[in-house]
């Protein structure tokens, strides 16, 4: 046997922790800015009638309901130090029944149908600005064969090289925020040319409907989906403590760019035009850029692309910490020796993934399988105060509730833990014990 095959026999296979601040951020802001941005304004002007000001509003709502989802998770994460996010946190808490139901859920339908779908939104708007003639059968022949090779390519760098894919997720979320930049830009041009005739009288409703509410806020909601799967690679993440940092930072960059880039839509589009709309960024770009309407579209698909690898990514991490805890066959928990990546866990869902790609639409299945989603998302929020219940000591380097204050013969009590973490950890303190010692102060005087 030679030096290095001992080497790496001896050797511990693990994943290795590679993933910085910024890669972080470049994954959670790469997934959550997708296609939503892209087609959730139709859904959320049509589920407040039209309504500029009420539609604003649910942007910033569902993006606050994401920041608290976030935080949630964040904490979760920082008590629960291995990878796979929800499976691990559900497992843990409420035992192996709930689990399983979740995992497999994953690995059969939702999972391999989201990379399926996310595939061919990349085809669909990278081929659609240069066919011209083409008949129904042979465009969705052409579309299903560049959504395989699409994928593979991406399931292949994946299991190759994790900075390859962490790179690769950087450079895929730079082009989608300048497919935004350049999308915010001409909508302030038109701002400033005083374009601003929709946003006049912005809560009027004439013909509101409740029922449709909560359809709005559900296209929201899909909007600022994906900011739970920073949580799927906390073994890979070289400072897990600042994984709440990172958190905050990303989500509060994509809600500015998410309520930016409907300013701009409604520069030049009226609500009408939008809610008649299927794909809102390509009617802005075909009604301002005109002939250089297809580099909206290619910074669409590069947006999805980018949502494509983080599926990719972080899927199959939960595959194989699922398989590592016996949920999942035992060959998914296998890690590469010479590239430190899941391999067998990515090949095994690829070909469920390929399947998909037959199906006509897919959508429909996607609909089905959210509500199930959603259930599973709840049920992991509630471990948080499961937890505070039956272990209210359990060590976290982050806690949801930073400034708990617990009087009790005359001391002040705190939990140790920090929001902020990083560079920001310092001065958080020194300002939080200014304000404390004032506090303190204030109540001694008042009860002496």
């Amino acid at each position: 046997m030679s030096e290095s095959t001992e080497n790496v026999a001896t050797k511990s296979v693990a994943l290795e922790r590679v993933l910085g601040f910024i890669p972080s951020v470049a994954f959670i802001v790469g997934i959550v800015i997708g296609t939503g941005i892209f087609v959730s304004p139709t859904g959320i002007l049509r589920g407040v009638d039209g309504s500029i000001g009420w539609a604003f509003a649910i942007w910033i709502s569902c993006g606050f309901i994401a920041m608290c989802g976030a935080l949630s998770y964040t904490e979760l994460a920082s008590s629960f130090t291995k990878s796979g996010g929800e499976f691990i946190f559900i497992k843990e808490s409420f035992g192996p029944a709930l689990a399983f139901l979740r995992i497999w859920t994953l690995v059969a339908i939702l999972g391999p149908a989201s990379i399926a779908v996310q595939s061919m939104v990349v085809a669909n708007y990278l081929i659609t600005p240069f066919v011209d003639d083409c008949s129904k059968s042979e465009y969705y022949t052409v579309i299903r064969l560049i959504a395989a090779c699409i994928m593979c390519l991406i399931i292949f760098i994946n299991s190759v090289s994790v900075p390859a894919s962490s790179h690769l997720q950087s450079v895929l979320t730079v082009a989608k925020l300048i497919g935004l930049g350049v999308l915010i830009l001409t909508g302030a041009v038109l701002l400033l040319q005083g374009n601003t005739d929709n946003f006049r009288n912005p809560f009027v409703v004439s013909n509101f409907s409740p029922a449709l509410l909560p359809s709005a806020f559900y296209s929201g909601i899909f909007a600022y989906a994906g900011w739970d799967y920073i949580t799927c690679v906390t073994e890979e993440i070289k400072k897990p403590e600042r994984t709440v940092l990172a958190m905050v930072v990303s989500l509060t960059f994509v809600i500015i760019v998410y309520l930016l880039a409907n300013v701009a839509y409604l520069t030049a589009l009226t609500p009408e035009e939008i809610l008649s709309s299927d794909a809102v960024a390509a009617t802005f770009a075909v009604r301002v850029l005109k002939e250089w309407s297809w580099t909206i579209w290619i910074f669409v698909a590069m947006s999805a692309a980018g949502n494509l690898n983080g599926l990719a990514f972080t899927r199959c991490r939960m595959y194989f910490v699922a398989a590592r805890e016996g949920y999942l066959p035992e060959i998914m928990s296998m890690i590469h020796v010479r590239w430190r990546t899941p391999l067998p866990a990515m090949a095994i869902s690829l070909p469920i993934s390929l399947l998909l790609l037959l199906a006509k639409d897919v959508y429909i299945l996607i609909d089905f399988l959210t509500s199930v989603d959603t259930a599973f998302t709840v049920i992991t929020a509630a471990v948080i105060p499961y937890f505070r219940w039956k272990q209210p000591n359990r060590p976290a380097s982050y806690r949801t509730d930073t400034s708990s204050l617990n009087w009790r013969k005359g001391r002040r009590e705190t939990y140790p833990e920090e929001f902020f973490t990083g560079w920001l950890e310092p001065r958080a303190r020194f300002f939080r014990r200014m304000e404390m010692e004032e506090s303190c102060k204030w109540t001694n005087q008042l009860f002496s």
